[in-house]
């Protein structure tokens, strides 16, 4: 606070003394030093938010970078063909043939069954199924791709180890009696009449 200092003077005209007032500057505060602290703490956390949320970004404009180029690779590289026997496969649909071919020769060349008399709403009879013999390993792979490519092979549901999936999950199947009637050695797949034909991506 500052301090006031009285001294006596004779005024000519009243004769009182008046108390002149002489202000004496106060000594500079002392800076608060947990307040500099407190401030310099927080300017390092914004400056290391700002550096993570910057290396995130990057990361995150890399993977989109890479995820393109991937696209492109497998546009470029055109549908999956190899020397895979088909005339197992019967009178089957053109659709259901470029599909089995493809999935056929990125899984091992199983053997394949396509038209086929059988009882009921079957689809091989009309040339609109395929049966791929395969072991769990390849099968769970192979059933999985399938599914991921739905529309552009045009296929309509998948069945797998006593399971039918329509592109909405897995359901149970009725118990048919064997290893093959529940299918647990192959992989059926049918597909839609004329849908289809084009390239699956991403197996």
């Amino acid at each position: 606070m500052p301090v006031a200092q009285a001294s006596p003077d004779d005024d000519p005209v009243t004769g009182v003394f008046e108390t002149a007032v002489q202000l004496v500057d106060p000594e500079p505060e002392i800076a608060d030093a947990a307040g500099l602290v407190k401030a310099a703490q927080l300017a390092e956390q914004e400056v290391a938010r700002a550096a993570e949320q910057a290396a995130a970004e990057a990361k995150a404009a890399a993977e989109a970078k890479a995820a393109a180029e991937r696209a492109a690779a497998e546009a470029a590289r055109g549908p999956v063909s190899c020397d895979l026997p088909t005339s197992s496969l019967g009178a089957v649909k053109s659709n259901v043939r470029t599909a089995a071919v493809q999935l056929g020769c990125t899984f091992g060349q199983p053997a394949m069954h396509g038209v086929a008399g059988r009882a009921g709403t079957s689809d091989h009879p009309g040339g609109l199924a395929v049966d791929f013999m395969v072991n769990r390993a390849t099968g769970d792979r192979l059933a999985a791709c399938a599914l991921e490519n739905m529309d552009a092979l045009g296929i309509k549901y998948v069945i797998w180890r006593q399971r039918i999936n329509h592109g909405n999950g897995w359901k149970p199947m009725e118990d048919r009696g064997g290893a093959t009637a529940n299918h647990f050695d192959h992989v059926h797949i049918s597909f839609n009449r004329g849908a289809g034909g084009g390239t699956m991506r991403g197996c």
